[in-house]
C-alpha cells in the first residue's frame, strides 16, 4: 500500500511541476504576445522532370492549428497555447507561404497559389496533422506532420500521396525555445516534400 500511494504522490508532485513550468510558458496574465515567424532554411535545388505548374493551396486543418496562436499539448490531452507567442500569420497562411518559397528557393519555379494568374497542371493539397509543442512525455518535442497529395487537375485523379512527420526535441519550454524547435520541424519536413514532389511531376 505504501509503495502505491508513493507512486501517487509522486506523479501528482510531477504534475504539479509541469503544469508551474507550463503555467510560466503560458504566460498566464501576459499582454501583448512576441510575434513570430516561420523561416525554413533553403532545400537543396532539385529539377522537376515537366514543366507542369503546380498550384499550391492553403493546407486545411482542425480549428485548434487554423490561428496564429501555438498549440501546447498536455498530459491527459488537454491542449493549450502559449499566450505570450504567436505566430506572425494564420498557421495554414504561413505553412503555404514557406511551402511555396521553399520550392522557389530550391529553382522551382513553375508553381504558384490559387490566386495566381498561372495555367494549373497540377494541384497540390495538405493537410496539417500537427504543428504543436507536445509535453505529455514529461519533455518538451516539437512535433509536425503535414500530409500532402498531389492531384491532377484534368483528371481529378491523384498522382501521389504522402506524410511527411518529424519530431525535434525543445531544450525547455522557453518560447524562443519552443519555436526553434517547430521551426526545425517544419525546415526538415519542406526539404523531404520539394524533393519527393519534384520527382512525381
Amino acid at each position: 500500500m505504501s509503495a502505491k500511494i508513493g507512486r501517487r504522490a509522486f506523479l501528482s508532485m510531477s504534475a504539479i511541476g509541469l503544469t508551474t513550468t507550463l503555467a510560466g510558458c503560458l504566460g498566464l496574465g501576459a499582454t501583448a504576445p512576441v510575434t513570430y515567424d516561420l523561416t525554413p532554411g533553403a532545400p537543396a535545388p532539385v529539377a522537376p522532370r515537366s514543366n507542369r505548374t503546380i498550384v499550391v493551396r492553403e493546407p486545411a486543418t482542425i480549428s485548434t492549428y487554423d490561428t496564429q496562436r501555438i498549440v501546447v499539448r498536455q498530459p491527459g490531452g488537454v491542449l493549450s497555447y502559449l499566450s505570450e507567442a504567436q505566430w506572425s500569420d494564420t498557421l495554414p497562411m504561413l505553412v503555404q507561404t514557406r511551402m511555396l518559397q521553399s520550392f522557389r528557393d530550391a529553382g522551382v519555379t513553375n508553381i504558384g497559389k490559387p490566386t495566381d494568374p498561372i495555367a494549373l497542371d497540377v494541384i497540390l493539397s495538405t493537410d496539417i496533422r500537427a504543428f504543436e509543442l507536445d509535453t505529455t512525455a514529461g519533455g518538451a518535442m516539437a512535433r509536425v506532420a503535414l500530409a500532402i497529395q498531389l492531384v491532377s487537375d484534368r483528371s481529378r485523379t491523384v498522382i501521389a500521396s504522402q506524410t511527411f512527420s518529424a519530431d525535434v526535441p525543445s531544450p525547455s519550454l522557453d518560447q524562443a525555445n519552443v519555436v526553434a524547435a517547430l521551426n526545425s520541424a517544419l525546415d526538415a519536413i519542406l526539404r523531404q516534400m520539394v524533393q519527393w514532389t519534384a520527382a512525381r511531376i
